[in-house]
Parts: C-alpha cells; structure tokens; sequence
C-alpha cells in the first residue's frame, strides 16, 4: 500500500493547509513541461509520480477518505507485523543451506535528492544498471562503500571447457556531469574500496552529461599519476544512449554489462 504522506514528504498529523502546500510543490516537480528535455522512459516515470501525487491529494484532502485510507494504513502495518509473528520458525536445516545470491531487484533504492529533475533521471539510470546487472554479470555479492550508488562483486564463473572467469568489483556512481571535476571526487572513494579476490575494480561513472573524451583522459591520467599508478579502471557513462568510453583495460563481463543496457535501450 502507497504512504501517500510519504509521497508528499508530510507527517501523518498534517493540516489540509500542509498538504495542499505540499502537492503543489511536488507536483510542480514533475510537470512535463520540466521533464520534457528528458527521454521517453523518465518522461513516463514522471507522468507516473504526477500520478501518484493527484491521487494522494485527492484522498488525503477529503476526510471521509483520509480517515479510512489512515485506516487501511495502520491496518496494513499491523496485518504485517502479525503475519511476521505468526510465521513458523523456519526447521534448523534451514540454517545450514547457503544463503542465495542477492539481487539488484531485491535492494532498496537510493534516497531522493533535491534535484527533483536529475534525481528522475538518476533512479531510472540506478534501476535500469541493477536490473542489468541482475541479468548480465551473474551470482555476486554487496560491498560496503557509501559513496556509491552500487558497489559489487562477482563470484567466479565457472566454465566446462574454458577457464573460469574472475571475480570483478564493480562501482556506480551517478553524477550530473561526467567530467574531471567527478573523476578527482569519485577516485579516492574507489580506491578505497575492499575487494578481496577481484581481479579488477571497476568504476562506472554515469550521467546525463559527458566531457569530452580528451578532457576525461587528460583527467584519468591527472588521478593515476597522482595515485602513482593505483586506483580503478574508469569508464564513463552517457545515460542518454549509454555510450562508454572503455579504457582497453576494461573486463569483458563490464563491457557486456554496458552492451546488455544499450541494447534495452533500442
């Protein structure tokens, strides 16, 4: 069940005032005259939102139907968290059994931001690079790395007549403008980054906007040297068309990732 106030980002207690105060200015965020400059997939997503928030005025501002929907509300929590303390302790076997690879689909996802524009484009991006990965890279597991939007690893792939293929670090981060100015913040934070067992850390580095390709080099090669030599393996990404800028170092498994996201696009 949607949390209209949530949606509104009031509390429950709000006056009809807040709330009317509240759907103007988050409806004004996703008017299409805003997003329109955007592609078709977060024009849609933003007409879904727009949707959402009508709905939720419509209910919250009547109180016949604000005082069920708070109803079905608390209901709602309260029928989950009976159901959680009536469910059956799962047999001590259970214990033993390997716990399944996690799934991009399975994760929340990142908090908005104030940019209500650009943070559209960023959860779309962020979801459409989890579902990819879900689907292209195979079993991995989560790191711990904050900055990131995602932050992996792959579990080796074992092949019949090939060998296996090894494990890979792989890091996104969304930023408005892919340029030297993301490169310089981004790259202590990955160098950073605990990997044990991968043969590679990747830093995929996406945005709406993308300097030019001899800017991001020149950036690169600022960082590396800097760093003498360490840090990760930088791939800037155009979410528009998610055209990648591959240093030749790049692994086989991240370019297929990037390959899997452009052809969802077409």
């Amino acid at each position: 069940m949607k949390n209209f106030y949530d949606l509104l980002t009031v509390a429950p207690e709000a006056s009809a005032d807040d709330i009317k105060k509240a759907f103007r200015r988050e409806i004004a965020r996703y008017h299409p005259d805003k997003v329109q400059h955007l592609g078709k997939e977060f024009q849609e997503m933003a007409a879904g939102i727009a949707a959402d928030l009508t709905e939720a005025y419509r209910i919250l501002m009547d109180p016949a139907l604000r005082a069920t929907y708070d109803t079905e509300l608390k209901d709602g929590r309260g029928v989950s968290a009976a159901s959680g303390a009536a469910r059956p302790a799962a047999p001590a076997v259970e214990a033993t059994r390997p716990a399944p690879p996690p799934r991009y689909a399975d994760v929340p996802p990142p908090p908005p931001r104030p940019n209500a524009g650009l943070d559209l484009v960023r959860r779309a991006a962020i979801a459409k690079i989890r579902r990819a990965i879900d689907n292209a890279l195979g079993p991995f597991d989560l790191l711990t790395a904050p900055v990131f939007d995602i932050a992996i690893i792959t579990r080796p792939k074992k092949g019949l007549f090939k060998k296996a293929e090894e494990s890979v670090c792989v890091l996104v981060k969304f930023v408005g403008m892919v340029d030297a100015d993301a490169i310089a913040a981004i790259w202590p934070a990955a160098s950073r980054v605990t990997a044990p067992g991968a043969a590679a850390c990747v830093a995929l580095l996406v945005g709406p906007g993308v300097a030019a390709a001899q800017a991001l080099a020149t950036a690169v090669h600022e960082q590396r040297r800097k760093s003498r030599g360490a840090g990760p393996v930088l791939v800037p990404v155009d979410v528009r068309d998610w055209e990648a800028l591959f240093p030749p170092e790049t692994p086989a498994s991240v370019r297929s990732l990037i390959e899997r996201l452009k052809d969802d696009q077409r």
